[in-house]
């Protein structure tokens, strides 16, 4: 998305807003083995096969996917996010997290990781997740894309009417804008 977007003229003006979703709404905290949750949901078979791809995959946009750490409930990490929402800090705050948990096999359910990503970013977190503040806004949204029928993330919602689903290669994204009128034909 990010490559298809730069390719957009001056004055087309893009907001990206990062929206909560949880995958697993009944994910525990503490987290569990990340690889041992993905083999129980997707099946052992598929996880060998998916990994290898992933981790090119990623290579491929500087991502160096990870398998090891663990995978909780996000609850507090959104509350975090929107937290960093209110500092101008979404994005800094959504890479540090995405960093920390697919690369860094940091368990971003663990409230001490979150602090020390929040410090790192230069928010100051603790009172946010010594508390409640946010999960009811967290959770609404949620319950909101769930209405929209997104299943999966990552999500993307285009002008509230066009939607893609899934990692998407730039020559869609590049697709997708033209036929919206914002690029000319994609480069093939």
């Amino acid at each position: 998305m990010e490559e298809a977007l730069k390719k957009l003229p001056a004055e087309c003006k893009v907001t990206v807003d990062w929206m909560p979703f949880f995958l697993d709404p009944t994910a525990p905290l503490p987290g569990v083995n990340k690889l041992e949750h993905y083999n129980k949901k997707f099946g052992k078979g598929r996880v060998e096969s998916m990994v290898p791809y992933m981790k090119d995959q990623g290579a491929k946009v500087g991502i160096k996917f990870s398998y090891g750490g663990k995978v909780g409930n996000t609850l507090d990490s959104h509350r975090l996010v929107e937290l960093a929402k209110t500092k101008g800090k979404t994005d800094q705050c959504i890479e540090k997290l995405m960093s920390y948990y697919f690369e860094q096999e940091k368990d971003i359910s663990d409230k001490k990781v979150l602090l020390q990503a929040a410090t790192e970013i230069g928010i100051d977190a603790k009172e946010v997740l010594e508390g409640d503040q946010y999960a009811d806004t967290v959770k609404k949204e949620v319950e909101n894309a769930y209405r929209m029928g997104i299943s999966g993330v990552p999500a993307f919602i285009i002008n509230r009417s066009v939607s893609l689903s899934g990692a998407q290669e730039t020559e869609t994204w590049e697709e997708v804008l033209s036929e919206l009128g914002y690029l000319d034909t994609p480069n093939k």
